[in-house]
């Protein structure tokens, strides 16, 4: 549902190759600049990756440009520039243990049977750094039988 939103956001937006989505953690392509989109995030859950769950190096890592995390609750999406995400977690997060997923919040966690290293913040940290953006969700939509273009109220 993110991409679709996604897409219906930003319909010039060029989908990745499968390769570039998971070797470069890019999902859109908007001319040099690469986005990784984020579905299921909640204002007071906003899970980042440091490993993936091979152990290899997760998304804050990648080449995308920017991360959009879909978020109903804002209407829209966080676009946040991901080395400025990158700094922020090595500046606030603690590396120095695993803790449980209930103790998340900037520190450590990995599940089970996994090889992930992901971290916890919350809409209020994103909104710390100066790329923060919130791009509205689409208002409208094309009826599929008649093409009337029709508006979200």
């Amino acid at each position: 549902m993110a991409a679709t939103r996604y897409e219906r956001c930003f319909p010039k937006a060029r989908k990745s190759s499968r390769a570039e989505d998971i070797f470069m953690h890019v999902d859109y392509w908007h001319g040099d600049l690469g986005v990784d989109v984020k579905g299921n995030n909640l204002p007071d859950e906003i899970w980042v990756e440091f490993k993936n769950v091979r152990g290899e190096p997760g998304w804050v890592f990648g080449e995308a440009t920017y991360i959009a995390f879909d978020m109903p609750e804002v209407h829209g999406f966080v676009m946040v520039k991901r080395e400025e995400l990158q700094k922020y977690c090595k500046k606030n997060v603690d590396f120095s243990g695993v803790v449980a997923k209930s103790k998340a919040y900037k520190r450590c966690y990995t599940r089970k049977d996994r090889k992930d290293l992901i971290t916890k913040l919350v809409l209020e940290d994103l909104q710390e750094l100066d790329s923060y953006r919130v791009k509205e969700y689409c208002t409208s939509y094309s009826h599929p039988q008649s093409d009337e273009v029709l508006y979200v109220s």
